[in-house]
């Protein structure tokens, strides 16, 4: 859930320019310092980028220093707030490459989509084939096998199984060889 609305806090920060007003700068830095802040916060405020994801503002870093929390219990709140700067990165490479394959197994579905059409198109012609519909009127195939074919065609391109038909064909077709 924190993953999904710090990507939408993200987005609207970079479509609106806000990243620079939420991020820490060197005025920032010397004001932690006055205050008293160590370098070792001030160093983990910078790396988690705890400041531009908006879990912790300057002030209320400040306002603990002032309260005399420890570094310990300070670090132990900017941790908590979520991944440091570089597993972010980590976690949009590993996005990045996600949304690729995703990419690429749609292109593979509208490929195949493609075929699968095609198929059809080609089995609906071959079946309403006027010389084929001819040859059933003239009984050179037999009604029952020509409605076995279509069947048949229509499984194929379907990829369901056409258990009723073997290898060795048990549909007979007496076409004039002349």
């Amino acid at each position: 859930m924190f993953k999904y609305l710090f990507v939408i806090v993200m987005l609207w920060h970079s479509l609106f320019g806000l990243t620079q007003a939420f991020a820490i700068n060197s005025n920032d830095i010397m004001k932690l310092k006055k205050a008293g802040v160590s370098d070792r916060i001030i160093k983990k405020v910078i790396n988690s980028n705890a400041i531009a994801r908006a879990l912790i503002s300057v002030d209320e870093i400040v306002e603990m220093k002032k309260a005399k929390i420890g570094d310990e219990i300070m670090l132990a709140f900017i941790d908590q707030g979520g991944a440091s700067a570089p597993e972010l990165d980590r976690e949009d490479a590993e996005d990045r490459a996600l949304n690729r394959r995703i990419k690429r197994e749609e292109e593979r579905l509208q490929l195949q989509k493609k075929e699968f059409n095609l198929l059809t198109e080609y089995i609906s012609k071959l079946i309403t084939n006027p010389e084929i519909i001819k040859l059933v009127h003239e009984g050179k195939i037999a009604s029952e096998d020509y409605a076995g074919i279509v069947k048949y065609l229509k499984q194929y391109a379907k990829e369901e199984e056409t258990l009723e038909y073997g290898d060795e064909g048990d549909i007979k077709i007496d076409i004039d060889k002349r």
